[in-house]
């Protein structure tokens, strides 16, 4: 890799390591997921720093170029990725299906409450207007 390619990576992931942070303050990404994108911007930092660790980690693990590494590795990031979204999706999934119940419950009982009170009322309402009467016809 040549020294302009370096030199441009490590500016572009200072870049986005300073708009991570940026995004973490104002809570604009939570920070389980801010962390994860901050240690692979710090590995890719490292890896245009010293691009021998590349090497040195392709010669280890038997493969040929290291750009093949480079490749390999992001290929395993995107796994890992793929995997942990799906993991919170379901998560969320669950937590949608249980206040969607909770919710649901939630207004039957507000329904059944309003009926009541609608009985309530109506049987005080025919107990003050028979009492009305019974005052009325006694009066008379």
């Amino acid at each position: 890799m040549s020294l302009r390619i370096r030199v441009f990576v490590i500016v572009c992931m200072v870049l986005l390591l300073i708009y991570l942070l940026r995004l973490m303050t104002r809570k604009k990404i939570n920070f389980k997921y801010g962390l994860g994108w901050i240690l692979l911007d710090l590995v890719v930092i490292l890896m245009a720093a010293c691009p021998i660790f590349l090497a040195w980690l392709a010669k280890l693990t038997g493969v040929i170029a290291p750009i093949n590494m480079l490749f390999f590795l992001g290929f395993l990031l995107l796994i890992g990725v793929n995997f942990f979204l799906s993991v919170s999706v379901s998560k969320l999934q669950d937590k949608v299906v249980k206040l969607s119940q909770e919710i649901a419950i939630m207004r039957k009982d507000a329904r059944d409450e309003v009926q009541k009170l609608r009985k309530d009322a109506k049987e005080k309402i025919e107990e003050l207007q028979d009492e009305v009467v019974e005052r009325h016809t006694g009066e008379g």
